[in-house]
């Protein structure tokens, strides 16, 4: 892990119970993040922008693993 990535994955971890699914038959679809709540979570800790850009990459990934285990 690069010192630099510390933040995003710091706040990707503190994030990680904000990533909202909605009930569908069969089970939940991932959705993604409020990025209200989001905005206010970096800006409370302090995190630079940068770390937003980067949640944004780790969402997709995360939200891509969570929806392939309903297939």
């Amino acid at each position: 892990m690069w010192p630099d990535n510390w933040p995003s994955v710091t706040a990707f971890l503190e994030l990680g119970t904000q990533i909202k699914p909605i009930v569908v038959s069969g089970g939940l679809i991932w959705t993604g993040y409020h990025y209200a709540d989001v905005d206010v979570h970096l800006r409370r800790k302090g995190y630079p922008d940068a770390v937003y850009d980067d949640l944004r990459v780790m969402e997709a990934a995360a939200i891509a693993a969570l929806n392939e285990r309903r297939n």
